[in-house]
């Protein structure tokens, strides 16, 4: 039976989602208030459950981010259902719900994230005629290697974000760092283990670089270690070359290690053939690429296809 997701079916979605994990061993764990932001997000959203003797075997939802982004599709079937066509009908679902998320918009494209070693997924995917579109590499850096030392220039500051975040100067970065990314929005954010450079050399303080961590602790026990993520490293256009973001990425290693965490995490984009510039950078770094996860994206609308009006509407 198909239905629509709905709150009350949460915990049913909860345990699903988990049985999904533990089965196809996923590097993550998903938190229930992750999954409860598909009913309490504020972002248009369609959902498709599947029932079958009365269980949640199971479930797709497609979302529009808020951001203009391609569309996002999660979704996935309980590993006792799998062979009947359960995943099919997932996928199916993506195309029919998107379009309809979608009206009017004939650029529109949607995007799924697939983990290595989901070989049937990718072929399901792929009969589907998703392609891939990039993706990312996922790294860590062993804290107890040691740390090249660099000095940073003159007149510069390194200062965590735990130190002035409620400052009036504080206030002016959080502005900053708002238009750049919700980072600091986050559940899993670490004011702590997060650090800004300013340069002193006007009156006016300035942001000269940034980094941002979060702990994604509920999925340690899926890595079978414990690290502090990096979620965003950004050194604004003026300062590049100054050895920054070496700075920012040692100071927060040192965080990291000082709360007993065994690694630093992070995740590198790369091109969809699975490469990117950046790779070799933080390998130089002292990370080592760990696993890859790959976006498989589609046209929403096929070339040369009306997308459907604005009042166009189906059912699940």
């Amino acid at each position: 039976m198909r239905i629509e997701l709905t709150r009350h079916r949460l915990p049913e979605l909860i345990a699903l989602v988990e049985a999904i994990e533990q089965h196809d061993h996923a590097p993550f764990r998903t938190l229930p208030s992750e999954l409860e932001d598909y009913f309490d997000s504020g972002l248009e959203t369609e959902s498709l459950g599947l029932v079958v003797d009365g269980v949640l075997a199971g479930y797709g939802v497609v979302r529009v981010p808020r951001d203009g982004s391609p569309l996002r599709c999660s979704g996935g079937t309980h590993p006792d259902f799998r062979g009947y066509g359960l995943g099919r009908m997932v996928v199916e679902f993506f195309d029919t719900a998107a379009r309809r998320l979608a009206a009017g918009q004939p650029d529109a494209t949607m995007e799924i994230h697939v983990d290595e070693g989901r070989d049937s997924l990718v072929d399901l995917l792929e009969r589907a005629e998703f392609e891939p579109s990039g993706g990312y590499v996922q790294l860590r850096r062993d804290l107890s290697e040691p740390r090249a030392a660099v000095e940073l220039p003159s007149f510069f500051r390194l200062v965590p974000w735990s130190d002035v975040k409620d400052t009036e100067v504080g206030a002016a970065y959080r502005e900053t760092l708002s238009g750049l990314s919700d980072a600091l929005e986050s559940q899993f954010f670490v004011a702590e283990w997060s650090f800004v450079i300013v340069d002193g050399r006007s009156d006016r303080a300035k942001l000269a670089a940034y980094l941002l961590s979060h702990k994604y602790e509920q999925d340690w026990s899926a890595f079978g270690w414990s690290e502090g993520y990096t979620e965003e490293l950004v050194v604004m256009p003026d300062y590049r070359g100054l050895h920054l973001a070496t700075s920012l990425l040692n100071t927060a290693a040192d965080s990291y290690q000082e709360s007993g965490l065994e690694y630093a995490g992070m995740d590198i984009s790369v091109d969809a053939d699975g490469t990117s510039p950046m790779l070799d950078l933080f390998m130089h770094f002292g990370y080592e690429p760990i696993r890859s996860t790959t976006l498989y994206a589609k046209r929403v609308f096929p070339a040369g296809q009306p997308p459907l009006s604005a009042t166009a509407s189906g059912e699940i």
